[in-house]
């Protein structure tokens, strides 16, 4: 478990920092991406899962689970960010 442990973590940094639009992103917004992309890694192992025993297969646990981290990651930061003032 270290290992998705820390992909997924960093995962959720890289998505920060590379949507935090040029700026380093604030406590809040890392702390919803590292929410965001645990969900989304927790809904796709589950897709996985489901998809390993009916192929008899263990590999997209880790695949789907990895990839569903990504957006989970995006929404998390996106619904922590301060709404914009006009």
């Amino acid at each position: 478990m270290l290992m998705p442990t820390v992909s997924v973590t960093l995962i959720a940094l890289i998505v920060a920092v590379a949507l935090a639009r040029g700026r380093a992103p604030s406590g809040r917004q890392l702390l919803g991406a590292l929410v965001g992309a645990w969900a989304g890694f927790a809904l796709g192992a589950l897709a996985g899962l489901v998809v390993d025993v009916a192929t008899g297969n263990g590999f997209f646990l880790a695949a789907v689970g990895h990839a569903a981290a990504i957006p989970g990651a995006a929404v998390g930061l996106r619904r922590a960010a301060p709404a914009a003032r006009a």
